[in-house]
């Protein structure tokens, strides 16, 4: 991209993001070409000067203003689709670009029940869509409160598409001749589901983990989780993509296995900090500063935010209860 034409892309995603909730916008979506069977979709991410402090709404928070991916897996006219984006505008964007490019097969995965991963289901209704069963059950439980925006509140997710086939261990799914490993895990939630692509060392992370922080959802289960991404970051992938990340990274090849060390020591610093008297107000930078450093993540503007709603949800489950002990820090499985 010359410089030139950066500058022109700067101006119009301006444009598109001034003043206009990210979930009502016009869709700035990126394509990013991973190798010649993976493709990365990415949505969102506006600077902090193009967002309405005042509109606070699950779409935004948690997924637009971060930054959002999905990844296709592809092979001749078949494709399988990894999270189908907040809203349906997203994935049928997705969707009519792959029918262009002569896709003509679907299947969904769903990688947890979390709103802004299956907003957009109603545009694979003709195909399956696969998510582990607890997914499924969620979902099901949620259904009516998501279709009328009273679940995370607007924007309301309706029709709301449920995934029609379930999976409760590893199971293998071949696109074409290419294999992928669909692998419950209980880390961010317990319903979750990566992907693992053997023959690229790749791993597709979902919500597991993100750049900057990951938004904490069930903090009483954080002791699990820390221990269950140091179990996956020995499955033998040696690059990671998130749902939500750096677009530049993601479009240069990737995150190292670093982004789990990071996860797990922000996961341990904010439970081991959790009976500090000042721990509501303490600022997102001291838990983060060493990965910064490292280059390992930077520091977005719309994780402060989340930072501080990860801080109420963790002091709220551990106030009242003796800390875990998480024992001695091990950076590699089998330690």
């Amino acid at each position: 991209m010359t410089i030139r034409s950066a500058i022109k892309t700067g101006v119009a995603l301006a444009l598109l993001f001034a003043g206009i909730p990210a979930h009502a916008r016009e869709l700035a979506m990126r394509v990013f070409r991973i190798n010649d069977h993976v493709w990365c979709f990415y949505d969102g991410r506006p600077s902090q000067a193009q967002v309405d402090p005042k509109d606070h709404n699950w779409a935004d928070f948690g997924a637009n203003n971060v930054g959002v991916a999905t990844y296709v897996i592809h092979q001749g006219d078949r494709a399988l689709v990894y999270d189908t984006f907040p809203s349906v505008r997203q994935a049928q964007w997705v969707r009519d670009y792959l029918t262009r490019a002569g896709i003509r097969h679907f299947v969904t995965v769903n990688s947890h029940w979390h709103l802004d991963h299956v907003g957009g289901n109603a545009v694979y209704a003709d195909s399956d869509r696969i998510a582990t069963a607890s997914t499924r059950q969620t979902l099901i439980a949620h259904k009516a409160a998501i279709e009328s925006g009273k679940d995370e509140g607007p924007p309301a997710i309706d029709p709301l598409v449920i995934p029609n086939l379930t999976i409760t261990a590893d199971t293998t799914y071949f696109v074409g001749d290419i294999p992928v490993e669909l692998r419950p895990v209980q880390i961010h939630s317990a319903d979750g589901l990566v992907i693992y692509l053997p023959g690229d060392r790749v791993l597709l992370a979902g919500d597991t983990l993100e750049d900057t922080v990951t938004f904490i959802s069930e903090p009483a289960s954080i002791p699990d989780q820390y221990r269950n991404l140091l179990a996956m970051r020995g499955w033998g992938f040696d690059r990671i993509y998130p749902n939500h990340g750096n677009p530049d990274v993601i479009a240069k090849g990737g995150y190292p296995l670093a982004l789990i060390d990071t996860t797990r020591a922000y996961l341990r610093r904010m439970v081991e900090h959790a009976h500090d008297p000042d721990y509501l107000t303490q600022p997102i930078a001291p838990y983060i500063a060493d990965a910064v450093k490292a280059g390992t993540i930077s520091l977005w503007w719309a994780y402060v935010d989340a930072h501080h709603e990860n801080l109420a949800k963790v002091s709220g489950a551990y106030k009242d209860r003796p800390l875990p002990d998480f024992g001695p820090v091990a950076l590699h499985a089998g330690q």
